[in-house]
């Protein structure tokens, strides 16, 4: 999700404090085996949890999930969305060399995602983190710990995704698989969507199930029916019903093969 440009300080020491549970959970996802990366009942209720979730706007979040809450690496997902997302990724990771998020944030579910795919038959060459803000202590460690291995170039984009620097970047990196999680206007999504299409085999939207995102969740149901001659779509959209309201929501489609 796009942060707001300036971060409150007390914010980045948190992160800073907490950097150095990255390398764990790096850890922890490349020690899963192929079975639990399907299980998405294991996922869900053991793996997602223990790897921390967010604790802001905490209405829309299930209080059963409390003990997980301001942990770890801070995921703003519904476990119960996540899980059957992962697993997908996991049967759809060969073949994907790029991987690219518009509005990394804070950068665990980056990070989470980066390392799923790693380890799960991907061919990763370069990861790139695209948000407003500087990079923040997660991603400061993630990145430092990628270069330590040198097979996977780390680029993080400081700028909004409107910049033409940023449009050079696209195309020159030419990003196979997108998750877009930054500007939640309908014109902000869209442009988005169109500034990767050309290039993404997979492009995933975030909040396309979601009262507090009416923008993201109207151009999800546009662009199932306007991409459906290229592209499958899958959606991710299971709700708790200690929720009182709809939220979050994860939306990815596909290219057909042969398709441009």
């Amino acid at each position: 999700m796009l942060n707001a440009q300036f971060a409150p300080a007390d914010r980045y020491q948190r992160f800073a404090d907490l950097a150095p549970f990255v390398r764990e959970a790096i850890g922890t996802i490349a020690a899963l085996t192929p079975t639990q990366r399907l299980d998405v009942e294991y996922l869900e209720r053991e793996f997602i949890p223990a790897l921390g979730l967010n604790d802001e706007l905490l209405r829309e979040q299930p209080p059963e999930l409390a003990p997980y809450f301001g942990r770890g690496l801070h995921l703003w997902q519904y476990p119960n969305q996540l899980a059957p997302y992962l697993a997908w990724l996991a049967g759809n990771a060969s073949g994907i060399s790029s991987y690219m998020e518009i509005g990394c944030r804070w950068g665990g579910m980056f990070i989470l995602v980066a390392e799923w795919l790693r380890h799960s038959g991907a061919d990763l060459e370069t990861v790139i983190a695209l948000d407003p803000i500087a990079p923040t202590p997660f991603i400061s460690t993630y990145f430092d710990l990628l270069q330590e291995q040198a097979s996977i170039e780390p680029v993080y984009i400081q700028d909004f995704s409107t910049s033409p620097l940023v449009g050079a970047h696209v195309d020159r990196l030419k990003p196979d698989f997108v998750f877009i999680d930054g500007d939640h206007s309908l014109r902000g999504a869209l442009q988005d969507h169109l500034l990767v299409r050309s290039h993404a085999s997979i492009i995933v939207h975030h909040d396309i199930h979601s009262q507090a995102c009416p923008d993201t969740t109207l151009l999800w149901k546009a662009l199932k029916e306007f991409e459906a001659p290229g592209f499958d779509a899958f959606e991710f959209i299971s709700q708790y019903p200690s929720v009182n309201g709809s939220f979050l929501g994860i939306g990815a489609m596909k290219r057909r093969s042969g398709q441009t």
